[in-house]
């Protein structure tokens, strides 16, 4: 009689019939002495970006706070100091020595600048380095330089500048010159530079170059007589 064998039936748990559902991992626990593992969660991904996102608020916070400052300085600044750039004229133009020899021309004239400055609670400092040049046709036949000084608020001061040159003109421009002069008419150009700054009580700004230029003409070139000033057109510049 042979072996009858009996069927075996074993317990296989649901889940395990499910190879695609995730299954949790359990850590073991850790032995003494050992840290523990770090378990980090689904709402811990995103706090890098969390973290970028307060650091770029925080420096146009930052950016925005300077932006202010600075614009409230600037306002105190024209408030309380109301800065005027300051008002030059040509007021009179005169002649020490004149003299025109073939064509070699010996001058010297002297050039009275009125320099104004308006401002209440700023100072002017004039600063070397000044030129001051008088040209005829596009022939520069005198030039000079202003004085070193400090102009106070609420003044006006006239520059007495002495322009000297000794110059050759050729012969088309020596011919214009006796004619312009026989008919009391001589036109002049007068380029003025000057470096200067501004003194705001214990501090001092950055050298601001003005430049003038004026056309002016006068009615003789007489050696010690006093220039008339028959027409004037002037402009001028300050280059902050």
């Amino acid at each position: 009689m042979g072996i009858q064998y009996q069927p075996y039936h074993a317990h296989v748990p649901d889940q395990a019939h499910y190879y695609g559902q995730p299954q949790p991992y359990y850590y073991p626990p850790p032995h003494p002495g050992q840290k523990p593992v770090p378990r980090y969660h689904k709402e811990q991904r995103g706090s890098g970006t969390k973290w970028c996102l307060r650091c770029v608020c925080c420096c146009c916070c930052c950016f925005l706070l300077f932006i202010l400052c600075l614009v409230g300085a600037m306002a105190f600044f024209i408030l309380y100091y109301n800065p005027q750039k300051p008002n030059y004229d040509v007021k009179e133009f005169a002649v020490k020595s004149f003299n025109l020899n073939d064509n070699t021309l010996e001058t010297d004239f002297k050039v009275s600048v009125e320099a104004d400055n308006p401002n209440d609670k700023i100072s002017i400092l004039y600063e070397k380095g000044s030129m001051f040049d008088v040209s005829y046709q596009g022939t520069r036949i005198c030039s000079g330089s202003g004085p070193e000084f400090q102009q106070p608020t609420k003044n006006v001061t006239m520059l007495n500048i002495s322009l000297e040159g000794k110059n050759d003109l050729n012969s088309n421009v020596k011919d214009s010159f006796i004619e312009d002069q026989k008919n009391g008419k001589i036109p002049l150009d007068i380029h003025i530079y000057v470096p200067i700054k501004f003194a705001l009580e214990n501090s001092k700004s950055k050298i601001i170059d003005v430049m003038m230029k004026c056309y002016i003409e006068v009615d003789s070139l007489k050696r010690d007589k006093k220039s008339k000033i028959l027409n004037k057109i002037c402009h001028y510049k300050v280059n902050f």
